[in-house]
């Protein structure tokens, strides 16, 4: 019974171990997506700057080398 109980134990502990770890990468995964996010917004926000300031959206053309 008592080798049971420390098998579970040992069991236990590497699974918090476990678990810290996991939630740590989820942690920094997540903190990456939302600088990705803000990136992204402000990317946004300067075409629609450069859309406006241009008085009207470039028009669908292609390339030169076409």
């Amino acid at each position: 019974m008592e080798e049971e109980l420390e098998r579970l134990e040992i069991k236990v502990s590497y699974l918090e171990s476990q678990n810290e770890e996991l939630d740590s990468v989820v942690i920094e995964q997540q903190k990456s997506i939302d600088l990705l996010a803000r990136r992204i917004e402000a990317l946004e926000k300067k075409v629609e700057d450069l859309i406006e300031e241009s008085g009207e959206p470039r028009p669908n053309r292609r390339p030169p080398h076409y």
